[in-house]
């Protein structure tokens, strides 16, 4: 069950979609301590340059 669930996410999480997380987790690790100055978001700079070193991987599966 948890295979089908997972397979489904692969497929609906495409390179575009990595692509705009990654860009939104920066824009909000750059944001939130411009309004907040004594907010600290540096730990969500490391899950958005892994989405955004996913989008760079060329998608293996699609044909040539």
């Amino acid at each position: 069950m948890a295979s089908k669930k997972l397979e489904a996410f692969r497929e609906w999480f495409t390179s575009s979609r990595k692509l705009w997380t990654a860009v939104g987790l920066f824009v909000i690790a750059i944001v939130v301590p411009l309004v907040f100055p004594g907010t600290n978001v540096t730990w969500i700079v490391g899950p958005a340059s892994f989405f955004l070193a996913g989008w760079l991987i060329p998608d293996t599966k699609r044909g040539r």
